[in-house]
C-alpha cells in the first residue's frame, strides 16, 4: 500500500482500494462534522452514527479510485440495509490508515542490522566480576510412589 492513505479491505463481497486523501477526508469532515481522531474517537466509544460509517465507506471508495455514482450504488446496495455495527472494523481502518498509514506500512527509519550477541560487561572488561553468582536454592524432589 502506498503512503496515501491507501487501504484493501472486503466489501461488498470483494476487495476494495479505500482511500481518504484529503479531498475525501475534507468531505468526510464536513458531512459527520468532526475530525479524523474524533471520529475513531466515535467508533470506538461506540458513540457513532450511522452517517459516521456510510461517509466513511463512501468517501473511502472514492479516495480509492471509485467513481462517486459507482461507490454510492455499491455503499447503497451492500451497506444501507444491513446491521451497521459490522463495519464499524472496516470504517476505524480507514480513517487509521488516513491518520497513521496502512498496517502493513512501516513507519520512520529502517531498522539496522540486528545484534547476534549480548554484549557482556565481562567481555568489555578485563577485571573479574565482582560477585559470585548466589547458589541455586531450588530442590527438586520426586514424587513418591509408595
Amino acid at each position: 500500500m502506498s503512503r496515501g492513505a491507501e487501504i484493501e479491505l472486503m466489501f461488498g463481497g470483494e476487495d476494495r482500494v479505500f482511500a481518504l486523501t484529503i479531498g475525501p477526508l475534507r468531505k468526510l469532515q464536513e458531512k459527520v462534522d468532526c475530525g479524523p481522531m474524533e471520529l475513531l474517537s466515535r467508533f470506538a466509544a461506540g458513540t457513532w452514527r450511522v452517517d459516521d460509517l456510510r461517509e466513511t465507506l463512501f468517501q473511502g471508495l472514492q479516495g480509492g479510485g471509485m467513481s462517486a455514482l459507482d461507490a454510492g450504488r455499491l455503499v447503497k446496495s451492500d451497506f444501507d440495509d444491513l446491521p451497521y455495527q459490522q463495519f464499524v472494523p472496516t470504517c476505524q481502518l480507514i480513517v487509521t490508515a488516513c491518520v497513521l498509514g496502512a498496517p502493513d506500512e512501516s513507519l520512520g527509519e529502517t531498522q539496522g542490522e540486528a545484534q547476534t550477541t549480548s554484549p557482556s560487561p565481562e567481555e568489555k572488561s578485563g577485571s573479574p566480576g565482582s560477585t559470585e553468582p548466589a547458589p541455586s536454592s531450588v530442590t527438586f524432589r520426586t514424587k513418591s510412589t509408595d
